[in-house]
């Protein structure tokens, strides 16, 4: 079970990066290279699990990974917008097109994930009942699943980046199922 809720949060990590609107560059490309180092605790009505991750995002294109307190990796996965490759689950890597695809095949949970690359940039572009601090920063919203179901998102400890920023913290909440991401080091490139 350990490894089934280590892959759903590393699956809920990556697959914003698959799922979000286009934008047309203004005045040509503009790279968008960042990292982060955090912890994330999954929390069932059966367990809670945590684990250490590492992500680095260049434009599309994504690299994470899990490990555990003593840096030995669990899981690695991998993909751009059309892709996700996870391998340490079982002998051979899963693939898919997206990872709320791979998240209801092992457990069958719509978890609204999609867009936590906007999350952890501090942006909610498709919540509802967005509240706002004194700052004009996000602190919580509600997200609705693929099976219509309301999700609670929390935004929190916001931090100054490089100039931009960002939360360290950010849980999602549903009925009996928690997820918290706190992050403790982030880096940016542009």
């Amino acid at each position: 079970m350990l490894k089934r809720l280590l892959f759903l949060f590393m699956a809920l990590s990556l697959s914003g990066c698959s799922t979000f609107i286009k934008q047309p560059p203004i005045d040509g490309p503009i790279t968008q290279q960042w990292q982060f180092n955090g912890k994330f605790a999954i929390r069932t009505p059966q367990e809670t699990q945590s684990a250490k991750i590492h992500w680095a995002q260049l434009n599309q294109q994504y690299d994470i990974n899990l490990y555990t307190t003593l840096g030995i990796t669990v899981m690695k996965i991998t993909g751009n917008d059309n892709f996700v490759e996870i391998d340490g689950i079982g002998e051979e890597p899963i693939t898919g097109t997206s990872a709320e695809q791979l998240i209801w095949q092992l457990t069958r949970w719509h978890i609204p994930v999609s867009q936590l690359q906007w999350w952890v940039q501090g942006k909610v572009p498709y919540g509802s009942n967005i509240n706002y601090n004194k700052l004009g920063q996000v602190t919580d919203a509600e997200i609705i699943d693929n099976n219509g179901q309301t999700w609670q998102l929390r935004l929190g400890k916001y931090q100054s980046v490089d100039g931009k920023q960002r939360p360290y913290t950010i849980g999602l909440t549903q009925d009996r199922l928690f997820l918290k991401l706190a992050i403790t080091k982030w880096q940016i490139q542009q």
